[in-house]
């Protein structure tokens, strides 16, 4: 591409801050969607399956979130139309869909409503479309600290989270209603937002002026890019690091339920803990960016795949505390949380810089794709584990299969720190 053209798709230092601005509040709106429905379990099960024992109750629940997970599988749709048609347009439909379907939730009157309506909201939250925009209009050597200023001010929809529950859940009143309003509220009006007043990324636009044909991209075409490409092996060793860190979203979707047995806490310390792993989530937000940006995007996949079983192992033995259960419980759950979501982060970042630009919605829409089935199967197999045997040994054994990640790392995950998008083939 000539230099005048480099020139007219070049961003202002002010639509830049504007962008970051906006994707703050898509993923404030992500944040909040994608874990109110993991901080209320307890009480859903408490309305609609109290029939059962706790861990039969439990273990039901799981198999509903795995069904209601199989909407996460389009996403995988949404960012394959992101290579068609834009980055813009689907980001504002995400957003929307997002606030639409957060409200439906609201009118849930026994578990099948429930399990239908996630499924709805399953659809759309979790893209990764932002994370697309803001790595194709930044500059290499500050992608990683963007993305993830990105994320921490989207963490507000993490603190946003204790806030509204101990509004509406407390140990003498409970009304988990309340928490799908908020992500209504501010979905619609930001897809309208979106719409209008966002530009189509430069690294997109490039690309059409110099007729790549982005139209005749179907599906079969670009996974044949993606399987083709100077990084496959990385990629799939990244595809399988996703699905097994999938099957841990146990612990995310199940955790609250788990440590809300715990004789030892009451409604208050669980209000508590939830907000502890919201400032610690931030904190491993900022510290994942500068160390990915400084050290590089490698280390972490080793830190958080080890972090992660400590930290289920610190909850577990804490909850059990006659004593100041809270403090070994509060502190494993944050950095489980932060091992979760930080090696989310570090599969993003990686998926967007080995994948050409043309194919890179559909290289994270397929790593979305296999992050739901990771999802499902975890908690299918969390499902059994649990009616037959315990919660928390469910969460053990799924958690110990992150040591296979070890190896693999060592062996296929490249350092990306610095490259240049517009070089990847």
């Amino acid at each position: 591409m000539n230099e005048n053209n480099k020139r007219n798709f070049s961003r202002s230092k002010t639509y830049l801050l504007y962008l970051i601005i906006v994707l703050m509040f898509v993923e404030i709106l992500d944040t909040y969607t994608t874990n109110f429905p993991n901080v209320i379990p307890s009480k859903i099960i408490e309305e609609f399956l109290s029939g059962f024992s706790e861990d039969a109750g439990a273990g039901i629940f799981s198999i509903c979130i795995a069904i209601a997970s199989i909407g996460m599988y389009f996403v995988f749709f949404n960012q394959l139309l992101a290579d068609r048609f834009g980055r813009k347009i689907l980001l504002a439909t995400t957003v929307l869909g997002m606030g639409l379907f957060s409200l439906l939730t609201i009118f849930s009157t026994s578990i099948f409503d429930y399990t239908i309506y996630l499924f709805l909201l399953y659809l759309f939250f979790s893209s990764d479309i932002w994370v697309i925009y803001i790595n194709e209009e930044s500059p290499a050597d500050k992608r990683g600290r963007l993305t993830n200023l990105v994320l921490i001010g989207g963490v507000t929809g993490s603190i946003l989270l204790p806030v509204f529950r101990s509004i509406f859940i407390s140990d003498t009143s409970s009304n988990w209603r309340g928490m799908p309003l908020f992500s209504a509220i501010l979905g619609i009006p930001l897809s309208i937002i979106i719409f209008f007043t966002l530009k189509e990324t430069s690294k997109y636009e490039e690309y059409k002026i110099e007729e790549v044909s982005l139209q005749t991209n179907i599906l079969k075409n670009n996974l044949k890019t993606i399987f083709s490409s100077e990084r496959k092996k990385q990629f799939i060793a990244l595809m399988i690091i996703t699905i097994l860190v999938g099957f841990n979203y146990i612990f995310v979707s199940l955790g609250e339920e788990y440590i809300n047995r715990s004789p030892n806490l009451s409604e208050g310390d669980i209000n508590i803990i939830v907000l502890v792993m919201s400032f610690a989530v931030i904190l491993g937000y900022l510290f994942t960016g500068v160390f990915a940006d400084k050290v590089g995007r490698k280390p972490l996949f080793y830190l958080y795949s080890i972090l992660f079983i400590i930290s289920i192992f610190t909850v577990i033995i804490g909850s059990r505390l006659e004593t100041l259960a809270i403090i070994p419980v509060a502190i494993g759950a944050a950095l489980a949380n932060v091992s979760y979501w930080g090696i989310g982060v570090a599969i993003r970042l990686v998926v967007v810089e080995i994948v050409p630009t043309d194919v890179r919605g559909t290289g994270s829409g397929l790593k979305s794709l296999l992050s739901a089935f990771g999802i499902t199967l975890g908690l299918i197999l969390n499902g059994i584990i649990t009616f037959f045997f315990s919660l928390e040994i469910s969460f053990i054994i799924l958690s110990l299969l992150l040591l296979i990640n070890l190896p693999i790392i060592y062996k296929y995950i490249k350092e990306t720190k610095g490259i240049d998008l517009s070089k990847i083939k």
